[in-house]
């Protein structure tokens, strides 16, 4: 899939304090707006500042905007990565702003946590071997199956590629969890597939996983009508009957499947994790109406943060 990146620089603070769920009292960063995996089900492809299809935009001047941001955060403040784009997107130009940013967080002390459908290249291991007690990885992967990640991630790579980047990292000392998330029904929430995954976990050494279904907002409907099959497109829409729509967090409207579904497949992937001896989290930020729902971040280590004098946006 072809795609261009256009540097700019970004006008507004590098760091905003995120303010939903587990993300409560971290700041986030994102490297990039926009994506080039362009997944179907991307809620962010839907925000106001989003690019067109094709085009990204990099934050070129972020090393520059951290080596003053970090100064004034207290030593050890959580840092997450990519609430809202990809920083391990395979371009030289994306790699090199990632590096430099995340090189400036962990030697002002600061802990960095990245959740990725990318791989982190090899060239990141003297870096993140020299402050692996300061990072914390998720890898998201929800099926092993190629026409699977073709169909509904066009742009990442492979189950299969992103489970051997997690083996590097893990060989590296870094803390690695895997989110199968999102959860498609009739796709990737299958007792074949998600026992296959699992199996594949296992085998990289990891032993925690976060799961949660997927959640339609009003964008992505009209994403997956645009880029799926219509039968597909048809067949996923229909396990969302409800007609009206629900309010996850402290802003978002979205439909979810019903929790009678939810709770049902989540409990079965919880019994199919526990014989493997891995531990199943189901996200409390999409699944709040779950009583067996927890947080994804622990709330008990995250020290409190001093405001930056500007106001903080994407």
């Amino acid at each position: 899939m072809s795609w261009r990146l256009i540097p700019i620089d970004k006008r507004s603070p590098a760091l905003h304090q995120a303010e939903f769920g587990c993300l409560k009292r971290a700041y986030a960063i994102n490297v990039t707006r926009g994506c080039s995996f362009y997944c179907v089900y991307c809620y962010a492809r839907g925000y106001a500042i989003a690019p067109s299809k094709g085009t990204v935009y990099l934050y070129q001047n972020l090393p520059l905007l951290l080596q003053k941001e970090a100064r004034r955060l207290p030593m050890g403040t959580p840092i997450i990565f990519n609430t809202a784009s990809e920083c391990f997107q395979n371009h030289p130009h994306i790699l090199e702003i990632t590096y430099r940013s995340m090189a400036i967080l962990l030697r002002r002390g600061h802990h960095i946590n990245f959740l990725t459908k990318g791989v982190v290249p090899k060239w990141f291991k003297d870096l993140f071997c020299r402050y692996h007690h300061h990072i914390q990885a998720t890898i998201d992967v929800v099926s092993l199956k190629e026409d699977y990640c073709n169909l509904f991630e066009p742009g990442a790579p492979i189950g299969e590629k992103r489970l051997e980047g997690a083996i590097h990292l893990l060989n590296w000392g870094i803390p690695v969890k895997a989110r199968l998330d999102p959860l498609i029904p009739f796709f990737s929430d299958t007792q074949e597939n998600i026992e296959n995954l699992l199996l594949a976990i296992k085998d990289c050494g990891i032993r925690k996983i976060i799961i949660s279904y997927l959640e339609l907002r009003p964008r992505i409907i009209e994403q997956l009508r645009q880029e799926l099959p219509a039968s597909i497109a048809k067949l996923i829409l229909g396990c969302f009957p409800k007609p009206s729509w629900d309010r996850v967090g402290t802003k978002t409207l979205c439909k979810q499947v019903p929790l009678s579904i939810r709770e049902k497949v989540y409990q079965r992937i919880r019994q199919q994790g526990e014989k493997l001896g891995i531990k199943v989290i189901v996200c409390r930020c999409k699944n709040p109406d779950v009583s067996f729902s927890q947080y994804c971040l622990s709330k008990s280590g995250l020290p409190k943060y001093k405001r930056l004098s500007q106001p903080v946006l994407l």
